[in-house]
């Protein structure tokens, strides 16, 4: 595999990381839910990429001193090998440097991965909401981190 380039997302990459959405969640942003994000002031939305691909994304919110993150995907051919923790890295050194004094998340209780993934990273699990997420319902863990 070739280097992975972390960069802010641009329209291009737009078509890409909407196909990802629609493989790894169930309800997927659409392309023009994205292309919205790129005119927020408050919107950090990174992606990874390999060969002119999109090998995966991650988008946060940044309000007041606290910063969101919405999603974090991977594509299929290039998970398990470090992309997901590269992005994560880079959020968390951006809010960081925008004086962001915490980051929080949602993810589903089953994606043991992700949420091995956070606490690797020195989130703690706060709390959860029952079924936040649809199809299928589930609740969600709350991650958070102070920075």
């Amino acid at each position: 595999m070739n280097e992975i380039q972390i960069v802010p997302m641009k329209d291009a990459y737009i078509p890409e990381i909407a196909a990802l959405e629609k493989q790894c969640f169930s309800d997927p942003w659409s392309d023009q839910s994205l292309r919205e994000e790129l005119g927020y002031p408050f919107s950090v939305f990174l992606v990874a990429v390999c060969d002119s691909a999109v090998a995966g994304y991650a988008g946060a919110h940044h309000l007041g001193d606290s910063s969101y993150i919405c999603n974090i995907a991977v594509a299929q051919p290039f998970r398990r090998q470090g992309i997901a923790s590269r992005l994560l890295q880079e959020h968390i050194r951006l809010a960081a440097e925008h004086g962001m004094t915490e980051i929080t998340l949602e993810v589903r209780t089953s994606n043991t991965p992700a949420r091995e993934l956070y606490e690797k990273f020195g989130f703690t699990h706060i709390g959860t909401r029952p079924d936040y997420y649809m199809h299928p319902q589930e609740d969600a863990e709350i991650y958070t981190k102070s920075i």
